[in-house]
Parts: structure tokens; C-alpha cells; sequence
């Protein structure tokens, strides 16, 4: 009874360690081991080949359901682009296959430098899939970075802006790219032919944000005549649906909220304006107050419980989504922050600011983690990349640098 115990129990022990070990140890036990059809066994492997651990999945085994913190899984021999952690793994492998695993830890150090704009970058933005980075410049131009290579090339330049590109943005499937200028214009670029689709045009002075909403189908804007437009792209051609006139500043920044029920927007009248968009009540449902000075970013964590906004007065407020109270503020900037971006897969929050500095924050603890520094000039963005893996920042000195 003693031995069947013990037994039993090292076997449920090894189920949760190393499953294709429950079924070695009950065999030779003579226990009958958990059965399904529908089961597999993947090991899991250093670059080198070192086995790590062995697991067991089922059709509905996500990425996220088998992935340690700071772990990214590759194909073999893929290491270009990770799993995204809401794949299913059972769609990769089959029983007795393997993925590599490839831990990552962010270090603050530059990997690459681009160096194409002639004038200071305002703007980057990541392609869906991390392959790619868009940036807009004062030079009036959008420049396509190609960043799956360690080369630092430029294969597209989106020409047609005759004033400063003062922002950038990738619609969901990364097929068109949505372009604000200082002449009041937006323009749609189609990525595969490099043409001009649409020009929007609408608002009287510069075009300072532009950002698609989740299911591809309309864009927000914000601009310093202090009003936020939605607009819709239909085949007939794109209009603009509504316009608000709430804030009584330019308006830097507008972001939408995960599920694109919720947008917000940050200006220099120092709120923040959340609106219900779901319904289309074209109504302000909340004003965030406790900025000083211009809000110049607003940004909504991955999850959307959180929206971090960044302001002239050198603060960070991060703000509770379901009080809609500042839950904290942080501090470390000597001068105005000009761009935030969450993390997509870590406890992580990068700001960037006049101060010649990017701070990594940790936004379980809240505490500022790394201070990068280095020659980069004021920092106008900032943005992760999908996986959560580089760090992508553009500066007055017309560089963008990628950080690891």
C-alpha cells in the first residue's frame, strides 16, 4: 500500500514536471497513466540542442499555456520571429517534435542604428508582424525599414507629404499605413505597391496622431485645431464620420482601447478625455485631470485595465481603467516625456523625453529599472515591437535607434 502511494503520487508529481515521464514510470509501475487521443508530447530546446523540459499539449495548448516569463518560443531553425503567445502549439509540432526556446532579457543596449531621415524622426511605428518599422520625419517623408535583417535598410520612402510627417501607424493586417502631416493631410499608403490610396483631408492645421481602430475600419485623428476625427474607409472612398470639439487644446495623442469600444485622448488643455465609441454617442464619458501641462501621449496597456499618460510637466500617470483614478506617478524625467509604449508580452513600460533619455519601468513594482542614454537627442517616440523583444525610438538628431 505504502509502494502504490508513493507511487501514485510521483507519478501526478512527474505529470506536472515532465509529462512523457508519467507514462514511463506507470508502465513500469504497472499503473495505468492518464490517456487521450488527443494528446502530444513536444520537447522543448536550447538553440544548441539542450533539452530543457518536456511537455505535454492538447489541440487547445496556447503558446502562453507552456512559455516560462521572459521565454519566446521559435520553429527550428526560425529564430527571426517568435510564436505569438495565443498561438496554438499543436499547430506547429507534432507528437515528438520540438521547439526552441530562447530566453529573453531586455538590456537597455543599442543593436542597431538607422540613419535615412535628414531631419529629427516624430514618429515609429512596428508592422503587425515585427518585420517591419515605419517612420515619419520633418523631412516629409515615411521611410519602410526592413528588420529582419541586421542591415540597416530602407526599402521603401513614401513620398507625396509636402509638409512634415509628424506621425505613423499600421492598420491590424499591416497591408496600408496611415501618415499625419503638419499641411492638415492623411494620407493612406499601400505598403505591397508603395502608392498613395486616399488622402484625408478635413483638419484646418497639422495633424499631430493617427491611430487605427482594431478591426481596421475606421482611423482617429487629433490635431492642433483641437478637434479628434473618426474617420471611414469604405470601398466608395473615405469620410469622416464625426468630429470632436471637447478639448480646448491641440490634441497629441489618441489611442484606442483594446476592443475598440473606447478612445482617448490627450491634449494641451492637460486632460484626458476617454469617449464611448461602441455606441457612437459621440460623447466624453470621463476627463483625467492631474497633469500640469500638455499631455502629449496616451497610450492603453494590453489588457486595457491600465492607460498610462505621458505630459510636459516631466510625469508619467498611470491610471485605473475601472475607477478611472491615478493609481501612481512617475517620476525621473528632468524635462518634458514626449512617448510611451507597454510592453506587449512583459511587466514593462518604456518612456522617452527631452531629457535625452529613455526610462525602462517596471509596472509591477513601478520602479525605473534602466536609464538609456547615449547621443540620442530629445526622444518624440517610442514603440515596442510585437514580441516585445526591441525597442524602437526616433529622435531630434534623425536617428532611430533599436534596443535590446
Amino acid at each position: 500500500m505504502n509502494t502504490l502511494v508513493v507511487a501514485c503520487t510521483s507519478s501526478q508529481w512527474l505529470h506536472v514536471y515532465n509529462a512523457r515521464a508519467v507514462y514511463l514510470v506507470a508502465s513500469l509501475l504497472g499503473l495505468s497513466a492518464p490517456q487521450s487521443h488527443e494528446r502530444r508530447f513536444v520537447t522543448l530546446c536550447t538553440s544548441s540542442g539542450t533539452i530543457i523540459r518536456t511537455v505535454s499539449i492538447t489541440p487547445t495548448t496556447e503558446v502562453a499555456d507552456i512559455c516560462l516569463d521572459s521565454e519566446k518560443f521559435f520553429l527550428e531553425g526560425a529564430y527571426d520571429t517568435p510564436l505569438e503567445s495565443t498561438s496554438m502549439v499543436w499547430a506547429h509540432v507534432t507528437s515528438g517534435g520540438q521547439l526552441t526556446v530562447i530566453t529573453f532579457k531586455f538590456e537597455g543596449v543599442v543593436d542597431r542604428r538607422f540613419e535615412g531621415h535628414i531631419h529629427r524622426v516624430n514618429s515609429v511605428s512596428w508592422h503587425p508582424d515585427g518585420t517591419k518599422l515605419a517612420s515619419g520625419s520633418n523631412d516629409d517623408t515615411v521611410c519602410i525599414w526592413d528588420m529582419t535583417s541586421k542591415s540597416s535598410w530602407c526599402i521603401a520612402i513614401c513620398r507625396g507629404h509636402i509638409s512634415y510627417v509628424n506621425t505613423v501607424s499600421w492598420n491590424p493586417s499591416g497591408t496600408q499605413l496611415a501618415s499625419g502631416s503638419s499641411n492638415g493631410t492623411i494620407r493612406i499608403w499601400d505598403i505591397v505597391t508603395g502608392k498613395c490610396l486616399h488622402v484625408l483631408q478635413g483638419h484646418s492645421d497639422l495633424v499631430l496622431s493617427v491611430a487605427w481602430h482594431p478591426s481596421g475600419n475606421w482611423i482617429a485623428s487629433g490635431g492642433y485645431d483641437k478637434t479628434m476625427r473618426i474617420w471611414e474607409l469604405t470601398s466608395a472612398g473615405p469620410k469622416c464620420l464625426y468630429v470632436f470639439r471637447d478639448h480646448t487644446g491641440p490634441i497629441w495623442s489618441v489611442n484606442w482601447n483594446l476592443s475598440g469600444t473606447q478612445l482617448a485622448s490627450a491634449s494641451s488643455d492637460g486632460t484626458i478625455r476617454i469617449w464611448d465609441i461602441e455606441s457612437f454617442t459621440k460623447k466624453c464619458v470621463y476627463v483625467l485631470r492631474g497633469h500640469t501641462q500638455t499631455v502629449y501621449d496616451v497610450q492603453w496597456n494590453p489588457t486595457g485595465t491600465l492607460l498610462a499618460s505621458a505630459a510636459w510637466d516631466n510625469t508619467i500617470h498611470i491610471w485605473d481603467t475601472d475607477t478611472w483614478k491615478c493609481i501612481t506617478i512617475l517620476t525621473g524625467h528632468n524635462s518634458r516625456v514626449n512617448s510611451i509604449s507597454w510592453n506587449p508580452t512583459r511587466a514593462l513600460l518604456a518612456s522617452g523625453g527631452a531629457d535625452d533619455s529613455i526610462g525602462i519601468w517596471d509596472t509591477v513594482t513601478w520602479k525605473c529599472l534602466y536609464v538609456l542614454r547615449g547621443n540620442i537627442g530629445t526622444i518624440y517616440s517610442i514603440e515596442w515591437n510585437p514580441h516585445g523583444t526591441s525597442l524602437a525610438s526616433a529622435s531630434s538628431n534623425g536617428q532611430i535607434l533599436i534596443w535590446k
